[in-house]
């Protein structure tokens, strides 16, 4: 007897897998409560004490004794210092502002100028 492929499915093969992962589901489960109850605590290894090799002192005691660059800070004289901030006299005027015609014919000149390079297509 015996049997060939059909089209349908094959109940009698999943029924034996199916029994199959259920009995290895069930033998890990008894083995994880063995394990629970008879290992308490793992032992840890004794960490090793961090002795540091002898070429990493040496080159850490170099590195200590070269001379650092030194770095150059280049500070404005103060009359530039003056000029970036003015400030108030102790008196009641303030510097003179420029007007404002002479503002807007510089404005009007720089309009001109954009316009230009815009015609350009360098902007």
């Amino acid at each position: 007897n015996m049997k060939l492929g059909g089209l349908g499915p094959d109940y009698e093969t999943i029924k034996e897998k199916k029994e199959k992962l259920k009995l290895q589901k069930e033998y890990s489960r008894q083995i994880k409560e063995y394990n629970m109850r008879n290992i308490t605590v793992i032992q840890r290894l004794p960490e090793k004490p961090r002795v540091c090799s002898v070429s990493r002192q040496k080159a850490l005691e170099y590195a200590k004794k070269i001379p650092r660059p030194k770095t150059f800070i280049t500070k404005q004289p103060e009359q530039e210092v003056k000029e970036v901030l003015p400030q108030a006299p102790t008196g009641t005027s303030l510097p003179p502002l420029p007007s404002l015609e002479s503002l807007w014919s510089r404005h009007e000149k720089e309009k001109e100028l954009v316009a230009a390079f815009k015609a350009l297509h360098i902007l």
